[in-house]
């Protein structure tokens, strides 16, 4: 009986499909290190005057603080995230809140994600939805965490956000008993500024505002600061760039152990470490800085304080895997 043979059809087939996704992946590599072509470290400069030196302080017994995480975003390729990322690692970022302990009162940094977030959020268009997406998940807002574990909620004396994008005081009116402290450069930005960036829903009904003035010595090459509490434990430091007035927390603690809190002057720790923006794709898509010199400036000078005192621990706002590292509540850190 004589046998038919083989059809050479499949194999030229599956040779075609191999080809295919050959030449696919091919061009997908290439346009990758195209967008990544326009990114590149800083250049450093001089190391600023007084980095060298850190700053005094004398935290009392029972200052302690903890992360409360209230949501994750859908997120991006690491390379969307900081420039010079890797494309095939996904990040996520995180909205979080910092809840510091002090004998003399309870401030938040930042709020995270409120109990109104959705009708805040909604103002925006289909492209920024999409774009700012974030998922709650099992992550409840900040009021919520406190209250089940019997936190009093005007407890919260002060709310110093480290600016006024709408992810970082979207909680405000879930305290409408506490004194929100902001620079004059950061309400006159939020003031005339429109979604998606900031949202008038979150703060026009501020009942308590506080003026912040650096009216503190220099700090860590900073050219001033403010001791919130007067033992040098919380320092606020100007960090303007990403917005008109952004600022940054540093936190010591009765331990020895030192936090400087940067918010969104990067998104990721790797963005310190080498240094770098943001992508520069992500940046022609989106106005991400109010002055972008400015806050590439801010990113050189941590960069800088890094390599001179590795004992800092540095926290950008949105670094899902520095969140890790932290306390989360009600565990508190002292």
């Amino acid at each position: 009986m004589t046998k038919t043979p083989p059809s050479p059809w499949p194999k030229r087939i599956g040779k075609g499909i191999g080809k295919t996704v050959l030449g696919l992946a091919l061009l997908l590599a290439l346009g990758c290190a195209l967008i990544s072509a326009g990114d590149h470290t800083l250049p450093i400069g001089p190391e600023p005057a007084g980095l060298a030196t850190l700053p005094a302080a004398q935290p009392p017994q029972g200052l302690a603080f903890t992360t409360l995480q209230t949501s994750q975003s859908k997120g991006a390729a690491e390379a969307l995230i900081v420039g010079g990322g890797r494309w095939w690692v996904h990040r996520r970022p995180v909205q979080v809140a910092v809840l510091v302990r002090h004998p003399k009162g309870q401030l938040l940094f930042d709020t995270g994600l409120g109990r109104q977030v959705d009708a805040q959020f909604a103002v925006n268009n289909l492209f920024h939805r999409q774009v700012f997406a974030y998922e709650r998940g099992d992550h409840l807002p900040v009021a919520d965490q406190l209250q089940r574990q019997g936190w009093p909620l005007k407890g919260i004396s002060m709310i110093v956000p480290s600016h006024m994008h709408w992810d970082h005081v979207s909680g405000l009116p879930d305290f409408p008993d506490a004194e929100v402290w902001a620079t004059p450069a950061e309400r006159e930005e939020a003031g005339h500024a429109h979604a998606p960036a900031f949202l008038h829903s979150q703060f026009d009904g501020v009942k308590h505002w506080r003026e912040l003035r650096f009216d503190g010595p220099p700090v860590l090459g900073f050219a001033h600061s403010h001791d919130v509490f007067g033992d040098g434990s919380v320092l606020l430091l100007p960090l303007g760039g990403h917005t008109a007035g952004q600022v940054g927390m540093l936190l010591s603690l009765p331990s020895g152990q030192r936090y400087l809190f940067t918010g969104d002057v990067t998104w990721a720790i790797e963005g310190f470490h080498k240094p770098a923006d943001r992508s520069w794709l992500l940046r022609r898509i989106l106005p991400l800085d109010h002055d972008p010199a400015a806050n590439q400036a801010a990113i050189v000078h941590i960069h800088q304080m890094m390599q001179r005192h590795p004992q800092i621990t540095v926290v950008p706002a949105h670094d899902e895997n520095v969140l890790k590292t932290l306390p989360h509540f009600p565990e508190l850190r002292g």
